[in-house]
């Protein structure tokens, strides 16, 4: 194994590499509200205005064939969950039988 020995001239000097965090959290945090459908607050809310709510509900509505469809593919992944804990537990047995 060879040593190899740099002059620090050859470091990279992190200088001016300042980030306000506070200003990176609000950016991710504006860019997952804008993408998320979640509630989102409103920008300002003001008491005297009742009759708007502080929040947009969104309601999400499925059809019958797309129910159906993720029912099935609900069952799906827990058969396949099943059979590889099936696949995982004959294989310990045999493991345990060929060491006895």
């Amino acid at each position: 194994m060879q040593t190899i020995y740099y002059k620090t001239s050859n470091f990279i000097e992190h200088s001016g590499n300042i980030i306000d965090l506070d200003e990176l959290r609000r950016r991710q945090t504006a860019a997952a509200q804008r993408d998320s459908l979640a509630r989102q607050p409103e920008a300002a809310y003001i008491p005297e205005e009742l009759e708007e709510p502080g929040f947009r509900p969104v309601v999400l509505t499925m059809s019958r064939a797309q129910r159906r469809r993720a029912r099935q593919e609900r069952r799906a992944w827990t058969l396949d969950a099943y059979a590889s804990l099936a696949v995982i537990l004959m294989t310990a047995a045999f493991l345990v039988q060929m060491a006895l």
